[in-house]
């Protein structure tokens, strides 16, 4: 069943590039978190095929831990956003509409 092992590879793959990426930055948290929830997803079928059921389960909480991460930052971003002050530009866009 070398397709199952395929399947190992490339999850490893996704999770070997998440750990390689910069997270000094907003951007770089985000994608980070998004290649790791990829991989862990795959895990999870990997885990479930060959049947590592360790595995699958730990996988399985890291989709979850990366979900609630990636939620946590998209959510705090906007909050930082929305808190920014206005430059003297985009005041006059609101004003027009």
């Amino acid at each position: 069943m070398w397709w199952i092992e395929a399947i190992g590879i490339v999850s490893t793959l996704f999770i070997l590039v998440s750990m390689s990426i910069n997270t000094q930055s907003y951007k770089g948290d985000v994608w980070m978190r998004i290649i790791n929830l990829i991989g862990s997803s795959i895990f999870v079928v990997y885990g479930a095929l060959l049947p590592a059921i360790s595995t699958a389960v730990l996988n399985g909480c890291l989709v979850f831990v990366n979900s609630y991460h990636l939620w946590k930052l998209i959510r705090d971003h906007k909050k930082e956003l929305a808190s920014e002050p206005k430059t003297e530009e985009q005041s006059k866009t609101e004003e027009v509409k």
